[in-house]
């Protein structure tokens, strides 16, 4: 890091992403009082956050190196990482020269002279704090998206744990991304990979213990002609970017419908689907009680379906108009998926009593183990798993979870084909224990 001659700083930023692997060169140029105002980068290969080594709002040009050139660039910026590898590094260090100006001192390390760039999860939401959509940094060029994600599969055939052969066989994307056991037991790793937490909340490293939330059995008997999933649409309104006006199919509530379909046809999972849209009030779009709304109606369906065992939220997310979250699986553009969880918890006002969930582990550990199968089968479809401070009804059971599947940007088609990669997770996740 340099001065110019007009008092600003040359930035010259190494990227790793923890994603693809991709190392990118970027350079800056920044008056010194601005250097402690940043916000996130995304990786421009694969459009994935896994840096967040926050930066004013432009995404720059960049310059993308091999990664056999990492040992030339190592001579100049040094990379810390618990893990080791390039591929895991979770923490860069750019080496710097003090420029003693106390505007950037929360970010100056005087120790080893070095800069270094927090994480910064501040995601927009509106609608009194109960809209679920965050505004996503990571800009996905559409087109890189079709380069990126290889269509060359391998199908193999899966035994349920009754050791019955499926009725399909699972596609498994090459770019499958797996961890292993010791780095998901980190919980800087895991977060790192796994969650986004937004910066009105927190999560404890006891309710992120992946010996706990691993090892749990969520595991259910779809034997019986019995209803055992729930699909409903707390924002049962919500479009995407072809949607016909007035037409449900072409809302979240057709994206239920076709999960709905390739739960049974495909899975032989028996699922109730609640076509209810409960933010429209008085035939006008109001969302500040559709999650009071939806309560109720889940308590009626549960009451008089006893058998229901998982209960879905399906929705999707919004995000700024540029934001593309698609990925090519199997040759279809295919939304990306990203699972919610609620901590009933803000940092303001710490744990909420009146949100209390006594299924909040359960529910952490649901999430996470689809999350991690999503992962193993179709790499980056899976977006990280998004922490907010409430409860969005997650309390009703054990196996509860609210699912955004792409944005407004993304179209029905793109949404609906996510429900086949969903499909897939949610029956590896009831029936592989």
């Amino acid at each position: 890091m340099k001065k110019n001659q007009k008092n600003n700083i040359i930035v010259l930023v190494l990227l790793i992403c923890v994603e693809c692997m991709n190392v990118t060169l970027m350079f800056y140029e920044y008056p010194i009082y601005v250097v402690n105002k940043l916000k996130k980068i995304i990786c421009p290969i694969c459009d994935s956050m896994s840096f967040q080594k926050n930066f004013e709002d432009e995404i720059f040009p960049s310059i993308n190196t091999k990664k056999d050139e990492i040992g030339l660039i190592n001579n100049k910026i040094s990379i810390k990482s618990k893990i080791g590898t390039i591929s895991d590094a979770d923490e860069l260090i750019l080496e710097c020269e003090d420029t003693k100006d106390d505007s950037s001192k929360t970010n100056y390390n005087e120790t080893n002279n070095s800069i270094s760039f927090p994480d910064d999860n501040s995601v927009y939401n509106n609608e009194e704090n109960l809209k679920t959509d965050t505004y996503e940094d990571s800009i996905t060029n559409d087109n890189n998206s079709n380069d990126n994600n290889s269509n060359d599969n391998t199908n193999i055939d899966y035994k349920d744990n009754t050791g019955n052969d499926s009725i399909n066989t699972f596609s498994f994307n090459n770019n499958g991304i797996n961890y292993t056991r010791e780095e998901l037991a980190d919980y800087d790793f895991l977060v790192a990979n796994c969650y986004s937490i937004d910066s009105t909340t927190s999560v404890t490293k006891e309710e992120l213990d992946t010996n706990v939330l691993l090892n749990k059995d969520l595991t259910v008997d779809i034997s019986k002609d019995e209803y055992k999933v729930l699909i409903y649409h707390t924002h049962g309104s919500e479009t995407f970017s072809d949607s016909r006006p007035g037409v449900s199919e072409d809302t979240v509530i057709g994206v239920g419908d076709e999960l709905t379909r390739i739960l049974e046809e495909d899975y032989g999972i028996k699922t109730y689907h609640d076509r209810t849209v409960y933010d429209m009030v008085d035939g006008k779009l109001d969302r500040s009680l559709a999650y009071d709304f939806a309560s109720e109606g889940i308590d009626e369906i549960l009451l008089e379906n006893p058998s229901i065992e998982v209960v879905l939220d399906i929705h999707r997310d919004g995000v700024r108009d540029d934001v593309y979250l698609t990925r090519v699986i199997d040759g279809r553009k295919t939304a990306q998926i990203m699972f919610l969880n609620g901590v009933s918890r803000t940092n303001s006002n710490g744990d909420i009593d009146y949100l209390y969930n006594p299924n909040k582990i359960d529910n952490l550990s649901f999430s996470l183990q689809m999350h991690l199968k999503g992962k193993e089968m179709y790499g980056d479809l899976m977006r990280r798993i998004y922490i907010r401070g409430y409860c969005f009804n997650l309390d009703k059971m054990p196996r509860a979870a609210l699912i955004e599947v792409g944005a407004q940007t993304n179209t029905v088609e793109e949404a609906k084909n996510a429900m086949i990669p969903l499909g897939a997770i949610i029956y590896r996740e009831l029936t592989e224990k």
